[in-house]
């Protein structure tokens, strides 16, 4: 499955990422997509973050997170080493490296790509039901991937889903993309 998003010249596909998710039906085929619903505001993907972030802290499962850079996992220091601390595995992913990261926080550093699924905001796991939160930063220019989510000028478009072939099929680029 191809988790790039591919801005095309479509007036209502802008960013690319209705053609992504089309991609995904067609890759993983099976019947139409369930739960599986866009997101349009920050407060939104934030509200998702945590609410997928309060299922991990009693499932000790694998969470699989987006930071887009090292600096954001900095600033969310205390959540992730108190999920890592209650047993969930957290696989980090960004561009550059954490100046404090907590312990046990496993990480990929990337190189930046603004299309690629792996350099965006995202909260997955498996288990113990399976969910994933995708938010692709769409802000041109310079304030991409600077400042918080919420602040003026960002924009971005993103889906929740719970279809288990949505998520493995995240997970399973994820994993490719950390290496063994």
């Amino acid at each position: 499955m191809d988790w790039r998003r591919h801005p095309t010249d479509d007036p209502n596909d802008l960013d690319g990422l209705n053609a992504l998710l089309q991609r995904a039906q067609r890759d993983l085929g099976g019947p139409p997509l369930t739960g599986t619903v866009f997101l349009h505001d920050a407060r939104e993907m934030l509200r998702s973050t945590r609410e997928i972030e309060a299922v991990a802290r009693d499932a000790k499962g694998v969470l699989y997170v987006g930071f887009q850079s090292a600096h954001k996992l900095d600033g969310e220091r205390a959540v992730y080493g108190d999920l890592v601390e209650r047993g969930t595995r957290v696989v980090g992913f960004g561009v550059g490296s954490p100046q404090d990261p907590p312990a046990g926080v496993e990480w990929t550093a990337l190189s930046e790509d603004r299309t690629a699924l792996e350099n965006q905001w995202y909260c997955i796991m498996q288990e113990p039901e399976p969910v994933a939160f995708v938010g692709f930063e769409t802000t041109p220019g310079p304030l991409y991937s600077s400042g918080n989510a919420g602040d003026e000028g960002k924009r971005w478009k993103g889906f929740v889903s719970d279809d288990p072939r949505v998520v493995a099929a995240l997970v399973a680029h994820l994993r490719e993309v950390a290496g063994p």
